[in-house]
């Protein structure tokens, strides 16, 4: 039997590839058919040191693979195994420990969307998974720490029916920080209700072992959750014009008049619908780059359908499946976005921090050549923008970059992965270094 810190300490290695180390020299615990480590994220200079979710590690002394106990109930999990110690399928087990994709889906299907939760990776657990995920999904959410559950329901309730919350659950035992799960609340009339998408049940209010809950409170559907009647936009668009029609009853709706589309054409038509560009009405009379929309691509659907900006990550990859008939949700394909920002600059980098300076670029060599003689520690953000086929701005992306004593790390901050330079229709690139 190997030494079970060596397996620990490996398998954090093949699966984190370097980001997570365990936390301690040895096991926190002994069970019956398992040791149990603690194990933690690598601080990255730049970025807060946040506690994984799976913070807690389960190896085997049957020698099979490790794994991380299911975020929902993770002392039941490590019972199980004692009752029945096979091998733990990975792919099986990564399932119980993606609160995180659960919580996004379950606040989509809230929404009114048919949410899939998309798969749990490795680099969700890098530090300040916490602050991106709110930033980029709940970002006009207020975020504070509760005292106990009774104040995680107060303040849900305090601010009416409609309100919603995600609620960050952090556990300890052994003396360590333990696995940590991630809730949903909501205000269905008056009530508030917590809820385990991990689950798939009402959520479990733990009275012990609790180290901290941190609530992440918005707004939701207001009082009337039963919503109007159907809008305005609700309706086919078989032929240009109408398409036309579609997309700017829509645009009134989500942008309440800042938003114009750009040059629509009959060369804009696909097979399920219409792929046009549209951008703010102050950066179409001024041309200032900051007043520009990072998600300047609007999707018509030819039914029914809602309009929808493409996913900021391989767009055209994403919409070409769904032209060839894949529906959103359905066989490894994510939800569209909801609308972003219409300046999406002055928010996004007004939560960073201050912009110290911005340089232009027209291809990635200059921009890696820019941040690789930067001083470690240096923080930017990358502004991609991409021309749709006919060459009009379209939908960008965002990469976060950073001087580690590593090297350079460049994260797509639209999945919060490592991302590799790409020059396949992009118009222009922005860095933007901020302290």
């Amino acid at each position: 039997m190997n030494d079970p810190t060596s397996q620990a300490e490996d398998w954090l290695r093949r699966t984190y590839r370097g980001m997570v180390e365990l936390s301690g020299s040895g096991p926190v615990a002994e069970r019956p058919q398992s040791w149990v480590f603690g194990c933690r994220a690598r601080p990255v200079p730049g970025y807060p040191v946040t506690p994984m979710l799976t913070s807690l590690l389960a190896v085997p002394k049957s020698g099979s693979l490790p794994f991380h106990p299911a975020t929902d109930d993770p002392w039941e999990d490590l019972e199980a195994f004692d009752r029945a110690p096979g091998p733990r399928d990975p792919a099986a087990q990564a399932l119980r420990t993606n609160a995180r994709g659960c919580l996004l889906a379950a606040n989509a299907a809230l929404n009114g969307g048919r949410a899939t939760p998309l798969p749990w990776l490795p680099f969700h657990e890098a530090p300040g998974w916490w602050d991106r995920m709110i930033h980029w999904h709940f970002p006009a959410a207020e975020v504070s720490a509760c005292a106990g559950w009774d104040e995680v329901i107060a303040a849900v309730q305090e601010l009416g029916p409609g309100t919603r919350g995600a609620v960050w659950i952090r556990r300890e035992a052994y003396g360590v920080e333990a696995t940590g799960h991630l809730v949903y609340a909501h205000n269905k009339d008056g009530q508030v209700v917590l809820l385990d998408p991990q689950a798939g049940r009402l959520a479990r209010l733990e009275p012990t072992g609790i180290r901290r809950l941190t609530l992440a409170r918005f707004a939701g559907g207001g009082g009337n959750e039963a919503g109007p009647g159907a809008p305005v936009w609700h309706r086919q668009a078989p032929d240009l014009a109408s398409a036309i029609g579609k997309a700017e009853d829509w645009l009134l709706d989500a942008y309440r008049g800042e938003v114009a589309l750009v040059q629509p054409s009959p060369a804009d038509e696909l097979a399920r619908g219409w792929l046009f560009a549209c951008n703010s009405k102050a950066f179409l009379a001024g041309g200032r780059p900051a007043d520009a929309m990072l998600d300047a691509a609007l999707v018509v659907p030819k039914d029914e359908g809602e309009p929808f900006g493409l996913p900021n990550s391989d767009p055209w990859g994403w919409l070409a499946r769904w032209d060839g008939g894949t529906e959103p949700g359905a066989e490894g394909l994510e939800l569209p976005p909801k609308p972003g920002p219409v300046k999406w600059m002055p928010e996004t980098m007004g939560r960073l921090g201050p912009v110290v300076s911005v340089t232009d670029h027209t291809e990635w060599a200059t921009v890696l050549a820019e941040l690789a003689t930067s001083p470690e520690g240096t923080r930017a953000v990358v502004w991609v923008r991409r021309g749709d086929r006919r060459g009009r701005e379209s939908v960008g992306l965002l990469v976060v970059a950073a001087h580690t004593p590593q090297g350079l790390v460049l994260i797509d901050a639209a999945r919060d992965v490592p991302t590799s330079p790409d020059n396949i229709g992009v118009r222009s690139l922005h860095v933007l270094r901020y302290r």
